[in-house]
């Protein structure tokens, strides 16, 4: 279907522009190929498309791109590429592409420069002007009627990341940036700026003239930059640098120096790049960071909103991406903010993964950045073929975003369930994390994460990790990071009007229940993991507890000992054990070149003889001294232990030659990092804590085919007898794991049948399908909590 835009200028701070002309898009959903030609800084000539396999495998990734729904491409034809001699144009590439393309459906955007230029031309040099405007012209006559739509150009991409780089870096071979500063001489980023936009206006006139219906696309990086903590008057600095993003346009349209021509019809659509590393802080280039979740980023809805407000031009989300194990998570937020942008009446016409083919590095052919929808596999002999490998969790959340964007899915009677979690959402793929990202298809899912400390008034950040799910982190001055340790009321004036009076309350942990009380909020959910904490922090828990026991409508534990615990309460309790996605675990879900394959060899593949394995948070539960003597008696073997630390403050990790800490590790490492492991281990304290635990490694071991051994806690021994090995010391870890390594990973078939069948039964989307059992029998209406100090 193709998507059509027309409507008037958003007013804003540039009415000049008027009214702007419908465009059609094969697809609001995008994919673009790596396709720069510049000279690294070594002068070597880069051709990324050849580099990343794409001219090889044209026929495969095109079919690809269609089969996921991507019917418009971003292709890049080259400068440096298509004009061998002054004059003399070769576009046999392009063509070849376009008639690919028109075979399988597809539009395709056209970049036309993509960096670089032919050997004789330099961009400190106004020859450049005229030599551009005839390339073009010559792509014009070539490429015109080659598609169903009329052409779209993108003639110089990315004017001022170019100019920047040519003028003050050394990223460009031929270029060797100064110090000069905009805007300045002859060589400054600002005069080669103004000779780029003088370049794409001759192009534009060109182009034009031999094909009046062509379009263009003005791609420009939108970017945000702050001051310094604690360096207030450098704010003026900080806008003045964020001011530059808008030059190229400025110049494009007129707004700015009309003198070189520019003038409104000049800007017609606007792409937007947007990736991670584009905030940052003034003078100390510090980024800010995604992942880290600085709060002083802004969304990139805010971002187009500005550019909207500015020039009335539609807007195209042009490039975007993450790296590693990122990729969908950075999508999802992404996506949501697109959605939040067009609900606010943005025109966003389209949103492009880019790349959609994993690419090396321009500076480094033999590393490559992870960041496509397919990865790429090296091949063992220079001329065999590259191997394109689908990176799942980005397909998955992908997917579940076409769903949504550009045409929301219509849910009627979306419910809301506000999700008060002790773990941070992305502190690991833990239990609550596994059943909203599957209740998130038919519920509106709001996870409230811990509030955390952070300078200045209180507020909240929020971010959209998977599709129907916002995250909300309350910021709160003085916060000890956990729900016990913020003013309740202070976090529900953050909260109420997001939340809602409709909002069905989940509660992880009881010390939420100050929270739900100052918020008026029944709980209609306590999903208990875990059993109460040791030492101080125990009597305030199990008075809360009780309180939450007596007031939530329905009462689940994660395993059987945790029922038990709960049933002098005198409530119902549901079983809701825990459970794990078998395939993602699976033996053969691990393929042998991809991105997470080739990491956990970096991780692992350097440690000789038997590895033995331990995946977890590395808490309290964590039994240390265990841990040690079991390397002490074994020194050949490697014991790999894998999770975050979070020990109290000052207590040691042991440390020993054959003990690798190797500290957090993403959910879509560990497949192959189990794949590289010859046995689990399961090395807890047995206490009041950790006899009730029903740990969630036990599952993802097994779904893995690796032999575990355990301590024999209760959950082990009731639901795991017979798969799982289990210990009592030191001594005893060494022998069942010496016996598991005897059977050199073998199992027998009525042992792995008996396995399958038990992992069949365990899955997340199951134990969701419960849970949507048990809501659908609350009552349709809830009396609201009546407000009261539990402090």
């Amino acid at each position: 279907m193709q998507e059509t835009w027309g409507r008037e200028a958003a007013g804003g701070s540039f009415p000049q522009c008027g009214p702007w002309q419908p465009v059609a898009l094969r697809s609001f959903w995008m994919g673009g190929f790596e396709g720069a030609d510049h000279l690294d800084p070594q002068n070597r000539p880069l051709d990324m498309a050849r580099a990343h396999g794409h001219l090889a495998h044209l026929e495969e990734d095109y079919a690809r791109a269609a089969a996921a729904g991507l019917r418009t491409v971003r292709e890049s034809i080259g400068w440096r590429l298509s004009e061998p001699r002054p004059g003399v144009f070769d576009l046999a590439r392009p063509l070849q592409m376009a008639r690919c393309a028109r075979r399988h459906g597809l539009q395709i955007l056209w970049t036309v420069m993509h960096y670089g230029t032919p050997p004789d031309v330099d961009l400190r040099d106004d020859a450049l002007i005229d030599r551009f405007a005839a390339f073009a012209a010559a792509v014009a006559r070539a490429l015109g009627g080659q598609g169903e739509e009329p052409p779209v150009y993108t003639l110089v991409n990315e004017i001022s990341f170019l100019a920047w780089a040519a003028a003050h870096t050394n990223m460009l071979g031929g270029y060797r940036g100064g110090d000069a500063r905009e805007p300045g001489g002859g060589a400054s980023g600002y005069e080669i700026k103004r000779r780029l936009v003088r370049a794409t206006l001759a192009a534009t006139e060109a182009v034009r003239r031999i094909d009046p219906q062509a379009r263009f696309l003005q791609i420009e990086p939108l970017v945000h930059v702050v001051a310094p903590h604690g360096r207030p008057e450098l704010a003026p600095q900080a806008a003045l640098v964020a001011g530059y993003q808008w030059q190229a346009w400025d110049l494009l349209s007129g707004r700015a120096e009309p003198g070189l021509g520019g003038g409104p019809e000049m800007l017609d659509l606007l792409g937007a790049n947007h990736y991670h590393s584009g905030q940052w802080e003034v003078e100390t280039e510090q980024r800010l960071w995604w992942h880290a979740r600085d709060p002083r980023r802004r969304g990139l809805d805010a971002l187009l909103h500005d550019a909207w407000q500015r020039y009335g031009r539609p807007l195209l989300v042009t490039e975007t991406s993450h790296v590693g194990a990122g990729r969908a998570a950075w999508l999802s937020d992404v996506a949501c903010q697109a959605l939040h942008a067009r609900t606010a009446g943005v025109p966003l016409l389209g949103l492009c993964l880019y790349p959609l083919v994993d690419r090396p590095d321009w500076n480094d052919a033999r590393a490559w950045h992870h960041s496509g929808l397919w990865d790429v596999a090296q091949p063992p002999q220079a001329h065999q073929p590259f191997e394109r490998l689908l990176h799942r969790p980005y397909a998955r959340a992908l997917a579940l975003w076409q769903q949504r964007l550009p045409a929301p899915a219509a849910v009627p009677g979306r419910p809301t369930l506000a999700v008060f979690s002790h773990r941070p959402w992305d502190l690991l793929q833990h239990r609550t994390l596994h059943l909203m990202t599957e209740l998130a298809a038919d519920h509106r899912i709001l996870f409230i994460d811990p509030p955390v400390h952070a300078e200045g008034p209180a507020r909240l950040l929020c971010s959209c990790p998977w599709p129907g799910v916002q995250v909300l982190q309350p910021l709160v001055p003085g916060s000890t990071g956990s729900f016990d340790g913020a003013p309740p009321h202070a976090m529900a004036a953050l909260l109420a009007r997001t939340l809602g009076p409709d909002a069905l309350a989940w509660a992880c942990t009881p010390l939420a229940l100050p929270l739900l009380r100052a918020l008026r909020l029944r709980p209609a959910v306590y999903d208990c993991a875990e059993g109460p904490p040791l030492g101080a922090a125990a009597p305030r828990w199990r008075l809360l507890q009780a309180r939450l026991l007596r007031e939530a409508a329905l009462v689940c534990a994660a395993g059987p000992a945790l029922a038990r615990a709960l049933a002098p309460h005198g409530r119902r309790v549901d079983h809701l054990f825990q459970a794990v996605d078998a395939a993602h675990f699976a033996p053969a879900a691990v393929a042998p070149g991809a991105s997470e394959a080739q990491e956990a060899a970096r991780l692992l593949g350097g440690l000789s003889g038997p590895r033995i394995g331990h995946v977890g948070r590395i808490g309290t539960h964590v039994d240390l001294a265990l841990l040690a003597a079991i390397a002490d008696a074994r020194p050949h073997w490697q014991i790999v232990l894998i999770g975050p630390v979070a020990l109290a403050d000052g207590t040691p990790l042991p440390q020993r030659p054959n003990l690798h800490w190797l500290g957090a590790q993403p959910y879509s490492l560990l497949p192959a990092l189990l794949a590289r492991l010859d046995v689990g281990l399961l090395a807890w304290r047995r206490d009041a804590h950790t006899v009730l635990a029903h740990p969630p490694q036990l599952l993802e071991f097994l779904a893995a085919g690796k032999p575990l051994v355990s301590v024999p806690l209760p959950d082990v021994q009731a639901l795991y007898a017979g798969m799982v090995d289990t210990a009592e010391d030191a001594a005893g870890f060494v022998r069942a794991c010496e016996a598991a390594l005897q059977r050199s990973g073998a199992c027998e078939p009525h042992a792995r049948a008996r396995i399958q069948a038990m992992l069949a039964g365990c899955s997340w989307e199951g134990r969701a399908q419960a849970v949507r059992a048990l809501l659908r029998g609350l009552p349709a209406t809830r009396t609201p909590q009546p407000a009261a100090d539990l402090a």
